[in-house]
């Protein structure tokens, strides 16, 4: 019975580490609240928020909780099940890009300016100068690196900027080569952009160069997903089920 247990546990683990909770959340100009999978290219509308567009949104890592700012400046959380919004508390700063980092940390971009901002007040507090216009989002690597789609580029395209954390200084990589580029989420290492003309694009980050993939038909307003965390190691995976079975003969030949 016990080892029934056991490895009904390890299964459920295992489960945990290598499924992401969902692939892409994408929120659009209208305020409804999408899940989509980039590899398929089918979307489910999952709700509205019934407050209006989110100019974007995040997905805390350590908690599986989503959050959305508005146009005017308000924090809100989302319901994933039906995209309703509940007020969390207003930033008192014009944010168009959300993200977290993978300790939880939420960061928000706007105007030319790096934001933190409190999840219990929506409070936000400046870190610094980007030096370059936000475009609409901003998204880590599973290294802690953070890139900002910017507005400026040449005939009016999108540009990926790595932003520095601490300053908020920004460092130009390149034109994209898309514009209104509102929405960025990372799959595995692949950075993903989601435009407001409901492009799909991979983006180089050594480059800056957006490819197009598949038209989504979502007018994208921010994206987020569960880029920025560091998945366990398949060995780390692997110790833990020795460990499990180890157990559950152990308890086996105890009874």
């Amino acid at each position: 019975m016990i080892q029934r247990l056991l490895l009904s546990l390890l299964f459920s683990v295992f489960l945990a580490v290598v499924s992401p909770a969902h692939a892409v959340f994408i929120g659009d100009s209208s305020g409804n609240l999408y899940d989509l999978d980039v590899a398929t290219n089918t979307s489910t509308n999952l709700g509205n928020s019934g407050v209006g567009a989110m100019f974007d949104i995040a997905l805390d890592p350590t908690t599986n909780l989503l959050y959305g700012v508005t146009g005017g400046g308000s924090l809100y959380s989302i319901n994933q099940t039906n995209g309703a919004a509940s007020l969390v508390g207003a930033t008192g700063a014009f944010i168009n890009g959300l993200t977290f980092d993978s300790s939880g940390t939420l960061f928000g971009s706007g105007g030319n300016s790096l934001f933190t901002v409190d999840l219990g007040t929506g409070s936000a507090s400046v870190v610094g100068s980007t030096g370059f216009n936000s475009s609409g989002d901003i998204a880590f690597d599973s290294n802690g690196n953070l890139f900002l789609s910017a507005s400026g580029g040449m005939d009016g395209v999108d540009r990926l900027v790595s932003l520095d954390t601490t300053t908020g200084a920004g460092s130009l990589i390149g034109d994209i080569g898309f514009s209104s580029v509102y929405g960025l989420n990372f799959g595995g290492s692949t950075l993903y952009g989601f435009t407001l003309y409901g492009q799909t694009i991979s983006i180089d980050t050594s480059t800056g160069a957006g490819t197009y993939l598949a038209t989504n038909a979502i007018r994208a307003n921010g994206a987020d997903g569960v880029g920025g965390v560091a998945v366990p190691e398949p060995a780390s995976i692997a110790l833990l089920g020795l460990g499990l079975v180890g157990l559950g003969f152990s308890q086996r030949k105890k009874a």
